[in-house]
């Protein structure tokens, strides 16, 4: 949780508030019970939701009420996507439990929550944080968020694993930027990045061989595809003429294509082939070739699509296999399930690149 400052509460919550609060369709009938029961007064079944909520917001109300109605409102936390980085030097445990230690040290004086487990070579950190938005109402406005950092021992070095969003990807850069202070020689971080690789086709097909090409499984459809443009700078001739700008800002940065077989879409064929656009996003769905033969919804991107910089992954959803058909419903896949799959993503992931002709290899686990 991040650090109190000013109070217990980032606002102060009006008679108004509590009003239209409770009258909400996600407050549901025993919280607004509970929050008379804590005051000795029993709600009949048959007593209207608005006179409740106008008789309650009428008494005094505390910090715990507030939060009680704000967990009914709060923000549905949705699942995040992955990304890691590989680090590359002679890295002891002493040092990266040192690093780890000052870590949490830190993010905790910040008013983060910091767990850390190990098993076996693999060292693992759970990360507790609070986000603020003014932007929402005021019971949705403080967010609690988790995220995860991952060492994961290998040959050359460690897989840092870790949840793909800005917080975490500062506090993940934190922690190696502390690690490399320890050691005596500096570490070099690899990741998933295709920047020197401007040519629209090569950028489109790293795509494509990822998605028709996971070892272990076979690809049932392509379900999404995001393609890009970037935006023309301006011209080193222009002199600044308005006269001649009709037209100039016309462009579509971006199309996305979603339903079934989109990857033989003749539209998307089109713009691959104008050599203008490139995919950055795609969504697909494959099945296992062994075990329980599952079939798995996935996707990939890059979080900068110009740079095509930022390489993210989610296993979105797991279907179960029943007779040769899958479930028409998916469900969450388990987190064994999500690491598996997600593991042989990333890996297919960095060979593709190491083809590319990077200078180095792809770590291997």
């Amino acid at each position: 949780m991040m650090k109190r400052r000013h109070g217990p509460s980032i606002y102060y919550v009006t008679d108004k508030n509590i009003f239209d609060a409770l009258n909400q369709h996600k407050v549901d009938s025993s919280t607004v019970a509970a929050l008379f029961i804590k005051r000795n007064i029993i709600v009949g079944k048959k007593t209207l939701r608005s006179d409740l909520a106008e008789y309650f917001s009428a008494l005094p109300h505390d910090y715990y009420d507030h939060q009680a109605i704000a967990e009914c409102l709060g923000v549905a936390t949705r699942r995040e996507r992955l990304t890691s980085v590989d680090i590359v030097g002679l890295i002891d445990d002493e040092s990266l439990r040192i690093a780890i230690d000052q870590f949490k040290s830190d993010a905790e004086g910040a008013g983060d929550t910091v767990r850390i487990s190990r098993k076996g070579s693999t060292v693992a950190l759970e990360i507790e944080y609070s986000t603020v938005d003014y932007g929402k109402s005021e019971f949705a406005q403080v967010r609690t968020r988790d995220g995860t950092v991952e060492f994961v021992k290998v040959a050359a070095g460690y897989v840092v694993r870790s949840t793909k969003n800005p917080h975490v990807d500062a506090l993940r850069d934190s922690l190696l930027g502390k690690l490399d202070k320890i050691l005596e020689a500096p570490i070099q971080r690899v990741s998933v990045d295709l920047s020197a690789h401007p040519d629209s086709r090569v950028r489109s097909k790293f795509f494509y061989d990822l998605a028709t090409a996971m070892p272990g499984f076979s690809l049932r459809d392509v379900t999404g595809v995001y393609v890009y443009k970037p935006k023309p700078g301006p011209s080193p001739f222009d002199l600044g003429d308005d006269d001649d700008d009709d037209g100039q800002d016309d462009h579509v940065e971006r199309v996305h294509l979603r339903g079934n077989g989109v990857s033989r879409s003749e539209f998307l064929k089109e713009l691959i082939e104008s050599n203008d656009y490139y995919i950055t996003h795609i969504a697909w769905r494959s099945r296992e070739i062994l075990g329980k033969g599952y079939e798995y919804d996935m996707e990939a991107l890059f979080a900068d699509p110009e740079r095509c910089a930022g390489f993210s992954y989610l296993v979105a959803g797991v279907y179960h296999v029943e007779l040769g058909k899958p479930a028409a419903k998916r469900r969450v896949p388990s987190r064994e399930e999500s690491a598996e799959v997600s593991r042989v993503i990333e890996n297919r992931a960095r060979e593709l690149v190491a083809g590319m002709g990077t200078s180095v290899a792809p770590l291997k686990e």
